[in-house]
């Protein structure tokens, strides 16, 4: 019994002397927060990364919004031939070990992204801490260094304000993990939401995400505009208080003559056939709206003005899918709504036996447009203050 017990007492001292404690951690005071990352193309060909990161000291106050008058982030910059050798000039300068857990934006710089950013993108893979729930943005006509320094008015630390918008649904927000899901998909060309940042002459800038950047296969090929960036947006499902106004009238005195809506639900899907062996796609969009301006002389609440509006907005979002996909189709050849994995599920054996060639195929795909725009609410006025008589 007494030999037991020394036995069970021996162990005990040796498993206890096993846990020796956490031998790797890593304290907050060794740490580097990177909250947003960036790279651009250099003039000597090589990359140029730029980290955007948060100062310790700074962050329980500014961490909720507004400004506190102090420096509240450190944003440094280095080149070198590849992401490695770049990180470690980085690490080299900072006295506390990079972390990327909290980035929460990543933005490509215009030339960059249009020289490839397969490089890149293998960094960020093959980086244990990389997140890939991070927002991917490119810039558009500025770098993504000039992005990182541009100050915000209502946000201390700018990252944190690029992240909110993207939050907003106002813009197209696309996740790492979804742009490289579209980026190894044949049927589909990437995009992401295109950045804009102004330095004005005072303190702060304007940040601007109301744009897309199309991508064909990993590089960036053009942008769309801030109404077609809407049709994108709608085709995803992704609508969240989209506006749109249309001239319903002539302008007359007093009266501007148009009526703006605002779309609180959307669909757009695609229907293809094949026809002597080539596709052909129709895209049905219906719509259900309200009225947020009448500055017309037409009463609302009468079913013939009210038929009038939702066929003139129907004409207007007729207009604007044909000329975005004009666009996307005859100019950047980039398949952005997805026709090509519609083909893929609705004609499996026409898909297999043609998608090495879709590149080729898809500019030439003739497209028809339905829709369907439904009104729904006029607001809590039906006529205007100054109907017509």
């Amino acid at each position: 019994m007494i030999r037991m017990k020394w036995c069970k007492l021996i162990a005990s001292v040796l498993c206890l002397s096993l846990i020796t404690g956490c031998w790797d951690r890593s304290e907050l005071n060794d740490i580097a927060f990177v909250l947003a990352a960036g790279i651009d193309l250099a003039e000597n060909g090589q990359a140029e990364v730029t980290l955007q990161i948060a100062l310790p000291t700074e962050m329980p106050s500014t961490m909720q919004g507004g400004r506190g008058g102090k420096r509240t982030v450190l944003v440094v910059s280095e080149k070198g031939r590849d992401g490695a050798d770049i990180l470690h000039k980085l690490q080299k300068r900072l006295s506390r070990q990079i972390f990327f857990g909290h980035r929460a934006v990543v933005i490509i710089g215009e030339k960059y992204a249009r020289h490839g950013i397969d490089q890149f993108l293998d960094t960020l893979l093959r980086a244990p801490g990389s997140r890939y729930n991070s927002y991917f943005l490119t810039a558009n006509g500025t770098t993504a260094k000039q992005a990182l320094q541009t100050q915000y008015m209502l946000e201390a630390i700018p990252a944190i304000a690029l992240k909110k918008m993207q939050l907003t649904g106002l813009g197209l927000s696309v996740k790492m993990d979804e742009f490289l899901d579209e980026l190894s998909s044949s049927g589909r060309s990437p995009v992401t939401g295109a950045l804009k940042a102004y330095n004005s002459k005072s303190e702060d800038g304007v940040l601007n995400i109301d744009e897309v950047a199309v991508y064909q296969e990993n590089k960036l090929v053009g942008f769309l505009t801030p109404n077609e960036k809407k049709i994108l947006i709608w085709r995803r499902g992704k609508l969240e208080r989209s506006k749109m106004t249309a001239q319903v009238e002539p302008k007359v005195k007093g009266f501007k003559g148009t009526v703006g809506i605002e779309i609180m639900k959307a669909k757009a899907d695609l229907r293809t056939k094949i026809n002597n062996g080539m596709p052909e796609v129709t895209i049905v969009f219906k719509a259900k709206a309200k009225v947020l301006e009448n500055d017309t002389r037409l009463d609302l609440s009468k079913g013939k003005n009210l038929k009038l509006v939702q066929s003139k907005f129907a004409g207007e979002i007729e207009g604007l899918i044909k000329s975005t996909l004009k666009h996307a189709q005859k100019q950047l050849k980039a398949d952005i709504f997805g026709i090509g994995e519609e083909l893929h599920i609705q004609h499996a054996s026409y898909w297999k036996q043609n998608k090495d060639q879709w590149k080729d195929i898809y500019p030439g795909v003739p497209v028809t447009v339905q829709i369907d725009v439904k009104i729904q609410r006029t607001g809590r006025i039906q006529s205007p203050v100054y109907p017509k008589k």
